[in-house]
């Protein structure tokens, strides 16, 4: 590896991830100086997250130095690492996979992994992850991909099988949990917890946990006896992304299966043929949608941020690192030094029940030697049923899109719990009619 690495950000131009993940890589001394490849099919876009960070590395004081292009292939070029942070066909084609499963019954609160709106967003972004692949694997062979791009699971699974290198998805879901914890427990820092947690991409479940000498779970099972997350929650942990969901789900699931899930009501819920195909129960468990609007919105509001601190030095609240582990994973290997952290790879035991090669989450261990999945062992009977179907319908829909089937990628979206309540013909016409809404996407078929 050369002394300067040379980090690819594919989506450099997002408003969203750019800026806040090069920013944190910037911030690790032995990263201070590395080579930036913005890659974005929108230049203008990129060429916008280049002088922000230009202003970035000035006020920081470092020599990072931050290149704009369009050519893949250029961007990959000897590539020490490549960062994944794109969504083909951006918010208005995600309009589609919300949009049109609403006529069927299924009232997607975000619409990235499960179901019909995550079937559709796999298919539509398969192409684009394929090249990607392919143009790694040939012109960066050595590199790490950090996928972020969802749905997590499929998409890691693309790219794992076409590069031999390196390839881990990225998801921020657990550090919800361990902020809660931290914060009902009064503790310092995550360093005072520990925990033990496996599942798939926003599906996962933490089995053991201590807080300083506290058994999380079993303190938690006498706390949640007459109260909610909600009410643990409001007190200690406000929404992190914003939304007004609450916990009701979370607090359902732990009574139900007695260990703690993702408390991310508004994905969780997406894993469950019940709680957002009736809206009566929606309202039950104050589940909460987000609109294309509101992302709209989110989108503008980024823009102009960016736009306004282009012009002038960065303030000091934005030269922190954040919370997001893509810049300890890369320094890790680049320094060749232990960390551990989640992981979304393919499974090659550490799920012990769980099918070999299915995409999972994990603990995963970074070293001199790569990346490693910590073994986990069995989940409980109960979260292993909730989660096998879901690698079943992941692995078969990648299978098709590779095979160019579109017989076998209908039935699996019929075999996606969401769909449960529908009969085969609604299935085929839903998944024909969000086919039919990205076709110009979609070569596979």
């Amino acid at each position: 590896m050369a002394n300067k690495p040379r980090i690819v950000m594919v989506g450099g131009g997002s408003n969203a991830w750019a800026p806040r993940i090069l920013t944190d890589i910037c911030l690790v001394e032995s990263l201070s100086q590395a080579e930036f490849v913005l890659l974005d099919i929108n230049r203008q876009a990129a060429q916008l997250v280049k002088k922000y960070m230009d202003r970035v590395a000035e006020t920081a004081g470092i020599k990072a130095k931050f290149t704009v292009t369009t050519d893949q292939a250029a961007a990959f070029k000897n590539a020490d690492y490549v960062i994944i942070t794109i969504s083909t066909g951006g918010l208005k084609a995600m309009a589609h996979d919300l949009k049109i499963p609403e006529d069927y019954g299924i009232y997607h609160t975000v619409g990235d992994t499960t179901g019909p709106g995550g079937w559709a967003r796999l298919i539509r972004n398969f192409d684009v992850f394929v090249g990607l692949a392919k143009d790694i694997a040939r012109y960066a062979p050595n590199a790490v991909a950090l996928n972020y791009t969802n749905p997590m699971s499929t998409l890691t699974d693309i790219l794992s099988r076409i590069h031999q290198g390196p390839v881990i998805g990225l998801c921020h879901g657990l550090f919800e949990n361990l902020r809660f914890l931290r914060e009902l427990y009064r503790l310092e820092s995550d360093d005072q917890i520990t925990v033990k947690y496996a599942g798939l991409n926003h599906f996962f479940w933490i089995t053991e946990a201590r807080a300083g000498k506290i058994d999380v779970i079993a303190d938690l099972r006498q706390q949640l006896r007459n109260k909610s997350f909600s009410d643990l929650i409001r007190k200690v942990h406000p929404d992190a992304m914003g939304y007004a969901s609450n916990r009701e789900v979370a607090t359902e699931l732990f009574h139900l299966t007695g260990v703690m899930p993702y408390l991310g009501d508004r994905h969780t819920c997406e894993c469950f043929p019940w709680y957002i195909t009736n809206k009566a129960n929606m309202k039950k468990y104050k589940i909460v949608r987000t609109s294309v609007a509101e992302r709209e919105k989110g989108f503008r509001q980024r823009l102009k941020g960016l736009r306004q601190a282009g012009k002038k030095p960065v303030e000091k609240q934005y030269l922190e690192r954040s919370r997001e582990t893509a810049a300890d994973i890369i320094s890790a290997h680049y320094e060749q030094r232990v960390f551990i952290d989640v992981g979304n790879v393919p499974n090659s035991g550490q799920i012990a029940n769980l099918p070999l090669g299915s995409v999972v989450e994990t603990a995963m261990r970074v070293d001199r030697n790569g990346f490693s999945p910590i073994t986990f062992g069995e989940l409980p009977e109960i979260i292993q049923a909730f989660i096998e179907p879901y690698t079943h319908v992941f692995g078969m829909v990648v299978d098709a899109c590779f095979a160019g089937d579109k017989h076998q990628a209908l039935q699996a979206l019929r075999l996606d719990p969401l769909c449960s309540h529908l009969n085969a013909d609604q299935v085929n016409q839903m998944g024909r009619r969000l086919l039919n809404a990205h076709k110009k996407f979609i070569t596979a078929f």
